[in-house]
This record gives C-alpha cells, sequence and structure tokens, in this order.
C-alpha cells in the first residue's frame, strides 16, 4: 500500500481504536520502506510492531 493511501485511511479512520486486523507491505515512491500499514485505519507499524500484534491475538480455534 502506498504511503499517500495509508495517511487518506488515517483520515477517513478518524482515530477510532483499531485492533489492526490486516497488514500490508508500505511503499513509498514505488519502493517498499520495511514498514508495514494496517489496512483498516491506515496506521504505520515496524515488522517487530506488527509481530507484537500477531502474536498478541488469541489463536484461531481450527478444529472442529
Amino acid at each position: 500500500m502506498q504511503k499517500k493511501r495509508a495517511v487518506a485511511l488515517q483520515q477517513e479512520w478518524g482515530g477510532k481504536p483499531c485492533d489492526h486486523p490486516a497488514f500490508a507491505r508500505e511503499y513509498d515512491l514505488g519502493a517498499r520502506t520495511g514498514n508495514f500499514i494496517c489496512t483498516q485505519c491506515g496506521k504505520t507499524v515496524t515488522f517487530r510492531e506488527k509481530a507484537e500484534i500477531v502474536g498478541a491475538r488469541p489463536p484461531e480455534d481450527t478444529a472442529e
């Protein structure tokens, strides 16, 4: 996701709480920045922050 789009998402989201359900790689002027963007609220996070967010989620129950 382009950084410009992330800024627009942040403005649309308006600072509400977000559980960051999915992330996309961040690009600026066509080049990867190494960061990630929440596809819901537009927040930019580092690889480490993304790993912490994903790791804190409860495990999905796949047994039926």
